[in-house]
């Protein structure tokens, strides 16, 4: 049935934040024709993604949006100029490096990140629809930070990619739908920062493991029109990406992924098109983002105030029944830090530092 078709496409989230409809069915159908329903698909169609780099949480950006009067969180602010851009496109992604541990385990920066669950009310009232939670620090308040930060955002309808709640969780290949384009969205990390995943309980997190990965993105084709991947990988700080980044990436290319956005480094590193050829058919161009940089953060170090905006375009050929790449663009941010009414207050800005 359609109702089971739908909830297998929506493993998590709710249909708005998700941009799928649904349609009443017709009461008597039995005197309409079927083409005179349906008005006829357009030969080609688009879907825009955006994504974006680490969403992070240091102790001043925490107290920033706290108001003594009230009791009270809110970081509205930090948003606020780009909130136009990130909820006009059909999906917007974001990686979330940090955890919502709850107030009962206090509020903490670095070195383990866990943040006020306000934060999720901005980034959903922002216009993100997807939170990438596979990174180095989903760990950082352990098996129950990771389970309590997937339910927070899904509360929200934020659809969460890269750490699961169950084994069978973690079979399932996330796509989402907008435009009547099916798009699958994986996404791993490195690693937890020396914080074990439980030894009985790996589905956890996504971590690299290229035998998997490789699994995932062959059982996602078989699913979605289109494969996105988030890798949280490479060094931090360096503006070129590693010999290893773009080996794996351009392998997940190669084996059937059509876009592939890095995180980690904390500053922006270039993206670079690839073409590739998938057995027998043409050849593809794909794309790579190593490093978005940071979106928000309080890190100081050159260049980690700098980050992207990426707009993705994948078109759809209804004659072919293939998706391609169409456009990509990068709109530059940087993280404004002043003093305001005795605080420091942190804003995400459009374009380049002045």
């Amino acid at each position: 049935s359609w109702e089971d078709d739908l909830k297998s496409l929506l493993i998590r989230g709710n249909l708005e934040s998700l941009n799928v409809s649904t349609v009443e069915t017709v009461a008597d159908e039995s005197n309409i024709d079927d083409e005179e329903m349906l008005p006829p698909k357009p030969e080609k169609y688009s879907v825009t993604l955006t994504a974006v780099g680490d969403i992070m949480m240091h102790d001043g950006q925490i107290w920033a949006g706290y108001d003594e009067s009230t009791k009270a969180f809110d970081y509205s602010e930090f948003f606020q100029d780009v909130k136009e851009y990130i909820s006009a496109a059909d999906i917007s992604i974001c990686n979330i490096e940090t955890t919502f541990g709850g107030r009962e385990r206090k509020f903490t920066g670095y070195p383990m990140f866990s943040s006020p669950d306000e934060l999720a009310d901005a980034i959903k009232n922002a216009g993100f629809d997807v939170a990438i939670t596979s990174n180095n620090h989903c760990m950082d308040r352990g098996e129950k930070g990771v389970i309590r930060t997937i339910n927070v955002l899904n509360e929200r309808g934020i659809f969460t990619v890269g750490t699961n709640l169950s084994p069978e969780e973690r079979k399932e290949v996330r796509i989402i739908e907008a435009n009547d384009i099916k798009i699958a969205l994986l996404a791993y990390t490195y690693g937890t920062n020396g914080i074990p995943v439980p030894e009985d309980k790996p589905y956890l997190v996504n971590l690299i493991d290229e035998k998997r990965m490789l699994n995932d993105i062959y059982v996602a084709r078989q699913k979605a029109d289109a494969v996105v991947i988030y890798l949280h990988f490479g060094q931090e700080y360096q503006r070129t990406p590693s010999a290893e980044q773009k080996r794996l990436a351009n392998l997940l290319l190669e084996k059937g992924a059509d876009v592939v956005i890095g995180s980690h480094p904390h500053v922006l590193q270039p993206g670079e098109w690839v073409s590739v050829k998938e057995g027998d058919e043409e050849i593809k161009n794909k794309y790579i983002a190593y490093s978005l940089g940071n979106f928000i953060s309080a890190q100081r170090y050159p260049y980690t105030e700098e980050g992207v905006i990426l707009k993705i375009i994948l078109e759809k050929d209804n004659i072919k029944n293939t998706v391609t790449v169409a456009g990509v663009e990068e709109i530059g941010t940087w993280v404004d830090k002043f003093k305001r009414d005795g605080k420091m207050r942190y804003i995400v800005r459009l374009g380049g530092k002045n």
